[in-house]
């Protein structure tokens, strides 16, 4: 919606001001910052960065009533196709925006990816919020979005992005689906 409002040089709807992503190529994330694993453990982001491995990291919400999906889908789409197995060569990280989301949640849409991609020994981390930490990484990787009270719903970009093993921003893809080559 914003990409079409900006194409047509049409002002923004009240719901999608603020929402955005602002690229911060080259700048590092907090790994110290802690989130809520699927198991219901505390776990700083970190945990995910010791391999030495690139991490796939979106920003989504668990409850959303569609985007998140078509974005969590069209990047299951695009890494059943490519030949590295997260968990081996690579991580993905996603996390809640959404506070209320609980690791319950996080446990049960991870069941539900992990058993779509099934690549022998994949892995793929679904994190929820922690003491409002997701707000800070959001800042830092430039996902901004807000919520709408109107409609019970965050308002979002459809984005995901790409760290270095040591936890630098290194590239960014938008939309819902994605090229296999790309990613």
């Amino acid at each position: 919606a914003v990409a079409s409002c900006v194409a047509a040089e049409q002002p923004l709807p009240p719901q999608l001001d603020g929402v955005d992503v602002i690229e911060k190529l080259g700048r590092n994330v907090d790994l110290d910052l802690q989130f809520t694993a699927e198991n219901g453990y505390e776990v700083p982001l970190r945990s995910f960065f010791q391999s030495g491995k690139p991490v796939i990291l979106n920003l989504v919400y668990y409850t959303c009533p569609m985007l998140c999906n078509l974005v969590l889908n069209g990047q299951l789409a695009a890494i059943k196709d490519v030949a590295w197995t997260a968990g081996k060569e690579y991580e993905i990280v996603t996390i809640s925006i959404d506070p209320n989301d609980n690791f319950g949640i996080a446990s049960k849409k991870k069941a539900l990816y992990l058993e779509e991609y099934a690549k022998n020994g994949s892995n793929w981390h679904f994190l929820t919020d922690y003491k409002g930490n997701v707000k800070r990484l959001a800042e830092q990787v430039g996902f901004r979005y807000r919520y709408d009270e109107r409609q019970q719903q965050y308002a979002h970009a459809a984005a995901i992005m790409f760290l270095t093993p040591d936890g630098r921003l290194s590239r960014y893809l938008y939309g819902v689906k994605f090229k296999p080559r790309d990613v």
